[in-house]
């Protein structure tokens, strides 16, 4: 099994910690620790997970894909 496990040694130190932030998000989400709220922007559903800050994976902003993409793109413009 560990043979065929991904490898985290070709990625960055930022990488890596994103890497993991999300597999803690996905865990706890497994085991009912964290419940997915409807988007805050817009209330719709599906949501997905964004992390402010990813030294903290259980504080987390439930976007729908449409305002995840969006705030994104609001960060990226900013000058």
């Amino acid at each position: 099994m560990r043979e065929h496990r991904p490898k985290h040694s070709d990625l960055s130190d930022e990488q890596k910690l994103k890497a993991n932030c999300r597999a803690y998000t996905n865990v706890y989400i497994k085991r009912g620790k964290l419940i997915k709220q409807p988007c805050e922007h817009c209330g719709a559903l599906p949501v997905q997970a964004h992390h402010v800050d990813y030294s903290k994976p259980l504080i987390i902003k439930w976007l729908c894909k449409k305002c995840h993409e969006l705030h994104h793109v609001m960060l990226n413009t900013r000058v």
